[in-house]
Order: structure tokens, then C-alpha cells, then sequence
């Protein structure tokens, strides 16, 4: 293995730098402390899951989230709930109606099959599978209209392939000339939002200076519009964003970045349609999954984390999530009486000490230098896999050790090794207590 690097490390006695190496990485069967970091080191592989109750948390409403900030941790959180989100006369309960932005028109998503749910969007369906919509061009009164008729319809408002959305500068009303979201209580309300953002930053960071400003800058603020009964695949986005609900109920249900291995994932997207439970399987899922060996283990495998580990959310009009970076959620219009359209606004985020690719204008591309690290680690595979065994996996977990000792971090062992036999008893033949004897020093 080439020579460790060393790591740069600021000398708070005389605030000046040192060098010094980057501990290495080791195996452990438990928790290791960094004396010199003065702190628990985490375990890179398998990921750790946090312990929590067996019941799924509902995420609800505080009176006061400013307060909770420090024990937040980069969870996702329901902010508030506040109908007057532009001002007296434009509500959240008229955005859905047809009168809200009139014969502007606006690109849809018409979903072909009426029996789908799923909208299968370019970033979230596997590859090199076809789309389940068309795209139509209509006046947004018509769009509104068909919603309300049954039919499964979805738009995600763009700016173009080279800006980012924005709904404060994005929609104009063909005769007023006025943009309905360019008011000043939605402005503030942006401005609140993205403040309590900085604050959680300052928190993961343990910054003392809660009241830091200019940690995030924001990237889009995107409208979305869905029937009742449509579902965004499972996925995650590279940046925080904060979902805010204008008309209609959503439910959200979201896992850690620490799932990811449970979740069947390719690209940005977990490739697990249901989520009712294995065991929960009616004959028609059955029928569809038992073709794919591969498919039929990765529902059994994400029955191990589903209840366990999800967090839940139900989203009402004027209710607002912040989402989490790299968090995995699962959007779910809900159904209503009245066929009422889901009207909602997401806005994203960029951290400052991010660097993103410049021409992602969805907010959904890997960071730079994760897009990088990741094209480096195809190619160290192919590099070890010219190697003849046991060479190749050997090398390989030498280097999983390594970027774990970068990292400051360890691989555990596991406490029962398997496929290991049983303990031997206190009867063993001949040949046994011969080579026992190897042990006896």
C-alpha cells in the first residue's frame, strides 16, 4: 500500500497547525475513541443504525422548532403550519383552483395507464426502461379540471434546460402581469425557512455561533402539481429542501442515508414499488416479483428496516418539511373526496461548503467531488478485478480499511461469524485434542 497521508489538524494551544497521520484503519467489534480527536469514532461499514422505538414516529408540528434546533441532528422536521402563506387575498385554499394561474400553460405529465400510481419520472425510473406518461402542453385551468375528473396528472415546473426554477420570478398572469407567489409573506417566508436551515447547519457543525448567516444560499423553488393517488418513487436528493404544502394532504414517508444498503437503490432511486410488507403480498404482486429471484430478495431484505426504521409524515395545507439531504422519501398525494388537486412548493438548498455541479439545474446531480470519489472507486474495482483471487478480495478489503482510516473511521467484524459451526463441546476424538494442542501456549 502507498505511504498514509498525513492530515492537517489546527493546534488549539498555540493556533498554529501540526501534522499528523491519519490513524489507520482497523477492525473492531465495538465502538473506537480517537484520543488525539477527543471523540467516537463511527463505523463506516456496516453503516450504523441509530436505536430508536419499534413504533413508527409520525413527525409532528412543534410550537416553538427554533428551540429545538440543537437535537434536531439532520432529521427531517415539520416546521409549521401556517394557511397565510402569501398574503389576504391569495390563500393556500384557492391555489388549487383554476383561477389561480389561469391559461398559463404548463408542461404535464399525463400518465397513460389510469391503474398507475407511480410516476415515473427521467431520474427516478430504471434506466433504459420506458415512461409510463406522455408529455402535454395545456393552460393550467385545463390541467385543474382533468384532475378533478380522475385523471392521473403530474407537472414539475422548469425554467429550461440551463436555470433553475423559481417561483417567485417564474409565473406571471397573462393579464395582470403579476406573479401570485412574488408577495412579500411568501418572501419572508422563504427567508424564515432557509434561516432555520442555517441554524440546523450550525448545529451538526456544533457551531457556537448559532446566529450564523451565509452557510446556504438557495438553489430552486419548484412547483408541483399532482393528482390524488400519485406516488414519486422512493429517492433522494443531494440537497436539503424544504417541502411546503399549499392545498391538498401529502404523506411522506422517509429513511436515513444509513438505509441505503436496505433499500434496493440505483442511481437516486430505491427500486421498491411497494410498501406494504412481503408477508402483505396479494397473489398479483407475487405473480409480478417471482419472475426476479434478485427482486423477491430485496422486498425480503427491505422488510428488515421498513416499520423499524421509517419516519412518517402527513403534510395538510399550510404545513411545511424540511428534508434532509441524501434522506430517502417516498411522496404520496393522497386521495379526497373531491378529487382536489396537491398543490406544493419545494425550495432547495446549497450549502456553501458544497461543491455542486454547476449545470445541475434540478438539484438532484452528486456533488463534485462525489461524483469523482465515486468514478475512482469503479476504477480501483476494475483495477482489482485483473487481480486472480484470493489477491483480488484480499487487496480490497485493504483498501476499504484505508478509506476508512481517511476517514477517521473503522469496519466492524461481525460477533458471530457466518456460516461458522457451532462451538465444539467438551468431547472431542483424538485427531480433535491432537490439534488443540496448537492453542496451549
Amino acid at each position: 500500500m502507498p505511504q498514509r497521508k498525513t492530515t492537517t489538524t489546527t493546534n488549539t494551544t498555540g493556533g498554529g497547525v501540526e501534522q499528523r497521520a491519519c490513524p489507520p484503519g482497523k477492525y473492531s467489534r465495538r465502538r473506537r475513541r480517537d484520543d488525539a480527536c477527543e471523540r467516537v469514532n463511527c463505523c463506516l461499514w456496516p453503516p450504523e443504525l441509530k436505536k430508536r422505538s419499534v413504533n413508527v414516529p409520525e413527525i409532528s408540528l412543534s410550537e416553538n422548532p427554533l428551540d429545538l434546533y440543537p437535537r434536531v441532528g439532520g432529521e427531517p422536521y415539520k416546521m409549521f403550519s401556517d394557511k397565510t402563506y402569501m398574503d389576504e387575498s391569495i390563500t393556500v385554499e384557492n391555489t388549487n383552483s383554476e383561477e389561480f394561474l389561469k391559461d398559463l400553460i404548463v408542461e404535464v405529465h399525463v400518465i397513460d395507464d389510469p391503474s398507475a400510481t407511480h410516476v415515473d419520472l427521467a431520474g427516478h425510473r430504471k434506466p433504459n426502461t420506458p415512461r409510463n406518461f406522455t408529455f402535454q402542453k395545456m393552460p393550467w385551468r385545463e390541467m385543474i379540471r382533468r384532475i378533478r375528473k380522475g385523471e392521473k396528472l403530474y407537472t414539475r415546473h422548469t425554467n429550461g434546460p440551463k436555470k433553475a426554477a423559481n417561483v417567485l420570478t417564474d409565473f406571471q398572469d397573462p393579464e395582470t402581469k403579476r406573479n401570485p407567489f412574488d408577495t412579500p409573506t411568501f418572501h419572508g417566508r422563504c427567508r424564515e425557512t432557509r434561516r432555520m436551515v442555517e441554524r440546523f447547519y450550525a448545529a451538526a457543525r456544533n457551531n457556537s455561533d448559532v446566529n450564523s448567516n451565509g452557510t446556504v444560499v438557495t438553489h430552486s423553488s419548484v412547483l408541483r402539481v399532482s393528482s390524488p393517488g400519485t406516488t414519486l418513487w422512493m429517492h433522494f436528493d443531494t440537497r436539503d429542501n424544504i417541502l411546503h404544502q399549499l392545498s391538498g394532504r401529502k404523506r411522506v414517508i422517509l429513511y436515513a442515508p444509513e438505509c441505503e444498503p436496505w433499500l434496493n437503490v440505483e442511481g437516486s432511486s430505491a427500486r421498491l414499488k411497494y410498501m406494504r410488507g412481503y408477508e402483505n403480498f396479494d397473489e398479483k404482486i407475487i405473480n409480478e416479483i417471482s419472475c426476479d429471484e434478485e427482486l423477491e430478495y430485496n422486498y425480503r431484505l427491505f422488510d428488515a428496516i421498513r416499520l423499524e426504521r421509517a419516519h412518517v409524515c402527513t403534510l395538510e395545507p399550510g404545513d411545511a418539511l424540511y428534508i434532509p439531504a441524501l434522506w430517502f422519501h417516498r411522496v404520496t398525494s393522497l386521495p379526497s373526496e373531491t378529487n382536489e388537486p396537491s398543490v406544493a412548493v419545494n425550495v432547495f438548498y446549497n450549502r456553501v461548503d458544497i461543491d455542486y455541479d454547476g449545470k445541475d439545474v434540478y438539484g438532484n446531480k452528486d456533488p463534485v467531488k462525489g461524483k469523482d470519489a465515486m468514478q475512482k472507486a469503479s476504477e480501483l474495482g476494475a483495477m482489482l478485478n485483473t487481480l486472480p483471487p484470493p489477491y483480488k478480495t484480499f487487496y480490497a478489503r485493504r483498501c476499504l480499511n484505508e478509506i476508512a482510516a481517511q476517514l477517521n473511521m473503522y469496519l466492524r467484524i461481525p460477533d458471530h461469524m457466518p456460516n461458522s459451526h457451532p462451538p465444539l463441546d467438551n468431547t472431542f476424538c483424538d485427531e480433535n485434542k491432537e490439534a488443540l494442542k496448537a492453542f496451549e501456549d
